[in-house]
């Protein structure tokens, strides 16, 4: 049914559902199914930089430990999968690496962490599904 499923991760309850499901779907539906799962670090731009904040060194290393938490849960259930760390905007980022790799299915949260999450909840998602070609399956 599917062979190549991406899961966007971010580190939020959501996106860690999401991925837990994905592997789930895969066990159930597709064992042989490849599983990209992505973290994308948001694109920022500040006037006037922080002094003496590494802040670049800081969304590096938060991805990290996003990514190797994710690694650990799908090698612990067997699976093939490949991590992948892209910067720029996340529904960009996710819409072009669902397109450009023919993922024929993206699993992924309702909703992120993030600074503007209070404000837009949902706006990563819903431009996802906007416009993206395939498949997106929402998990609360």
């Amino acid at each position: 049914m599917y062979t190549n499923i991406l899961v966007p991760i971010d580190g939020s309850q959501q996106s860690d559902r999401a991925l837990h499901h994905a592997i789930g779907l895969i066990k159930q539906l597709s064992p042989q199914a490849k599983l990209t799962v992505l973290h994308v670090h948001p694109q920022i731009t500040l006037n006037d930089p922080p002094i003496s904040v590494p802040l670049v060194d800081a969304l590096e290393e938060e991805g990290r430990k996003i990514i190797g938490l994710a690694s650990a849960a799908i090698a612990a259930n067997g699976l093939e999968f490949e991590c992948v760390t892209l910067t720029g905007d996340p529904a960009a980022v996710i819409c072009h690496k669902a397109d450009g790799d023919q993922h024929d299915l993206i699993v992924m949260g309702s909703r992120g962490v993030g600074l503007v999450s209070e404000i837009l909840l949902g706006s990563v998602s819903h431009s996802v599904i906007k416009h993206v070609h395939c498949p997106v399956l929402i998990i609360k």
